[in-house]
């Protein structure tokens, strides 16, 4: 006698495959904001040497071109990071920015919520001509 009970299998099989989807599309976020990072804080790097190069290195100074670049990298989803941010004599900076990718399921996972943090740290000069 054969007992015909709820198609387990199909049920099982469609959980998989949405798994593997969102492992997929998580892992498609966090490589994109991987690439994307880098660049992004560089842009928001030479916006804030850009605003203090003909400025002293001043406290002062630090602060505006600060307050430039979080400006940008706000405008890119990053944040900067206010222990990461150095104004050089020279017209350089150094920043450390970083943004979470956006993802569906890793961001719920305790255990694997870094991977989907970018941390970045740069140093840029300002433009030679603006």
């Amino acid at each position: 006698m054969r007992i015909s009970g709820p198609p387990i299998r199909p049920v099982v099989g469609l959980a998989i495959a949405t798994f593997l989807v969102l492992i997929a599309v998580d892992s498609g976020s966090v490589l994109l904001t991987r690439i994307s990072v880098p660049d992004e804080a560089r842009s928001a790097g030479v916006a804030a040497a850009d605003e203090a190069r003909d400025l002293p290195t001043t406290r002062q100074s630090a602060i505006r071109a600060q307050q430039v670049a979080r400006g940008e990298a706000r405008a890119h989803g990053l944040r900067v990071l206010s222990r990461g941010f150095v104004l050089y004599p020279d017209g350089r900076v150094h920043l450390t920015a970083t943004r979470t990718a956006p993802t569906l399921l890793l961001h719920r996972i305790p255990g694997l919520r870094d991977l989907a943090v970018v941390t970045v740290s740069t140093t840029v000069s300002a433009r030679e001509f603006s």
